[in-house]
């Protein structure tokens, strides 16, 4: 039997020493060095493409979900909810800008907080009634009143139907301010979720994408295009001061498409027909009374109303009503709540907590953007003060204006602003049922008083 014959292998090759190159039998190779965690999520972010900030979808109000709110029948639980949206736009837009500098919806979600307070008219026609017992101009003439009432034989006028009357009054203020504050909510708020879904996870200023999303804006919005597309350039500013300058340019710019919407609801609102409510209300119930009178009882109660000798004793105290709640209403819309303090407009706006000698944030103390400092020449009456920011008059569009653009530059980098209006951070969206989506309901979202663990229809997060 033949032994086998192993299988021929290369010859070994000397080396200049003579000494075999063959590895020596079970010798180790050297293996690559050993990669890291951290080495390893670097080397898969530098492969995968850069992306931008990126809003988790549903923490913020779509489109059809500002459509939805602004259909809401209740004027009170409406505001809520878009008191609600205005912070959920605020924080979406600053996730993609920053929060180191306030957007428009930061400061709308105070300023739709406030006009909560006049919707709902809280605790306004007792108060209001009690400020009517401290007028002489209203108790001696009412008096007067009074003494011709128990002359017809009829009950002394009440107070109750004097607070009645303000409440009616203080109702029509009411659907003012609501109609203004939603018209503007649906407006803007479109625009503001329109603007996070189209420029969320991009990492470079697109020209042509941003030519594009301005073209959709309506031909009659030209300074709400204009501020959005001040916002797209401060997507990517990486200089801090160029950056503040583009943010309050466009807060600017949407405050001013803002007001210029509300200047026919905010001077129905001021100059509101008052007396024609109060005379009209107080007429009901006197006329109520004596037609509560047996015949002939109510005889002389009825001539008396024909002859106009009631309607000479209430002018009196009808006057001085109208211009008592004309006060207190302009004293009541003329103010705004902002974390940390309550503004009164009609006051000089004072400068923030720790700026009292340099009045505004670092990156706005001196203005370089052109167009900036033009637009602030327009409406600011005294330029880098905050002098004469107070505004008498409030249905006056300059003074408005005057003031507003002060506010907004001089609490921009207040963090607090972005804080939840009602406690809580947001509302799931779209909420059941409330999309306004082809094919869905299209019933609004019920949303609760803030006091309540939930708004109804909303999952919190």
């Amino acid at each position: 039997m033949k032994t086998p014959h192993p299988s021929p292998r290369a010859p070994e090759r000397p080396t200049e020493s003579g000494e075999s190159t063959r590895p020596v039998r079970n010798e180790l190779k050297p293996s690559a060095p050993a990669v890291t965690r951290q080495q390893q999520a670097a080397n898969l972010a530098q492969a995968a493409p850069l992306r931008g900030p990126y809003v988790e979808q549903g923490t913020y109000p779509s489109p059809a979900d500002v459509r939805a709110i602004c259909a809401m029948q209740d004027l009170a639980v409406r505001n809520y909810a878009v008191t609600q949206s205005y912070s959920d736009l605020s924080n979406a837009v600053g996730q993609l800008l920053g929060t180191e500098n306030a957007n428009w919806s930061t400061f709308a979600t105070w300023a739709s907080k406030q006009a909560g307070v006049s919707i709902r008219g809280e605790d306004m026609p007792k108060f209001f009634t009690d400020v009517l017992k401290g007028l002489d101009g209203v108790t001696r003439p009412l008096s007067k009143v009074d003494d011709l009432l128990r002359k017809l034989g009829l009950p002394a006028l009440p107070l109750a139907d004097i607070g009645s009357a303000g409440n009616d009054a203080l109702k029509n203020v009411s659907l003012v301010i609501s109609e203004g504050n939603t018209r503007v909510f649906e407006e803007v708020g479109q625009e503001l979720s329109r603007f996070v879904t189209t420029f969320q996870g991009d990492t470079q200023y697109d020209a042509a994408k941003v030519a594009q999303y301005l073209s959709e804006f309506p031909a009659d919005k030209p300074v709400l295009e204009e501020a959005f597309g001040h916002y797209a350039q401060a997507l990517f500013e990486t200089d801090p001061n160029k950056k503040a300058e583009l943010m309050l340019l466009a807060n600017n710019k949407v405050g001013q498409h803002e007001q210029r919407r509300l200047q026919p609801q905010i001077e129905q609102a001021l100059n509101a027909p008052m007396k024609e409510t109060f005379h009209g209300i107080l007429m009901q119930a006197i006329e109520a009374n004596i037609n509560a009178l047996l015949f002939p009882a109510n005889l002389a109660g009825k001539a008396a109303l024909k002859s106009g000798v009631v309607d000479a004793a209430l002018r009196p105290v009808v006057e001085t009503m109208a211009g008592a709640f004309r006060r207190f209403a302009t004293e009541h819309m003329m103010k705004l709540a902002v974390p940390g303090s309550a503004l009164k407009l009609g006051n000089e706006l004072p400068p923030p907590p720790g700026m009292e000698s340099t009045l505004f944030p670092p990156h706005l103390r001196s203005i370089e953007n052109p167009e900036l400092r033009k637009l602030l020449a327009a409406f600011d009456k005294s330029p880098d003060s905050l002098k004469g920011t107070g505004a008498e008059d409030w249905s006056r569009l300059d003074q408005r204006m005057n003031y507003i653009i002060d506010l907004f530059r001089s609490r921009q980098s207040d963090p607090a602003l972005f804080d939840p209006p009602f406690g809580l951070r947001g509302a799931r969206w779209p909420p059941p049922g409330g999309t306004g989506e082809p094919g869905r309901s299209t019933s609004p979202p019920e949303f609760h008083h803030p006091g309540d663990a939930t708004f109804s229809g909303f999952n919190r997060y």
